[in-house]
């Protein structure tokens, strides 16, 4: 798909509403990723699309304590600052009670 016709692709897919959790897929984690991969996973689509369109949502990463997790959800942290979101609109949380690795769930202040 060319640059020009992934913005036009991804505003046409539905997004989730906020306090709706995203979880990655699996098949990100199994390739290199880019910034691309991120915006197109349908698993973060619903959470990363709103966080860029609302500059008062805020995207919190609930991983679980492990290694595994607490990469993925630097890793992922890493990119979405390189899409451009502000670091401080993205945040990190050990969360114990959840066997997948990562989940993210979108919050808009009141």
């Amino acid at each position: 798909m060319s640059k020009r016709l992934l913005p036009l692709a991804l505003a046409a897919m539905p997004l989730a509403a906020f306090g709706q959790d995203c979880v990655p897929s699996e098949a990100l984690w199994a390739k290199p990723r880019s910034g691309a991969a991120i915006l197109a996973d349908s698993g973060l689509r619903g959470c990363v699309l709103p966080l860029l369109n609302n500059t008062q949502a805020v995207l919190t990463l609930r991983h679980t304590p492990d290694e595994e997790g607490v990469s993925r959800a630097e890793d992922l942290r890493w990119w979405l600052v390189a899409l451009g979101l502000d670091p401080d609109r993205i945040r990190l949380a050990a969360s114990a009670g959840d066997a997948r690795p990562l989940i993210l769930e979108l919050t808009e202040p009141k």
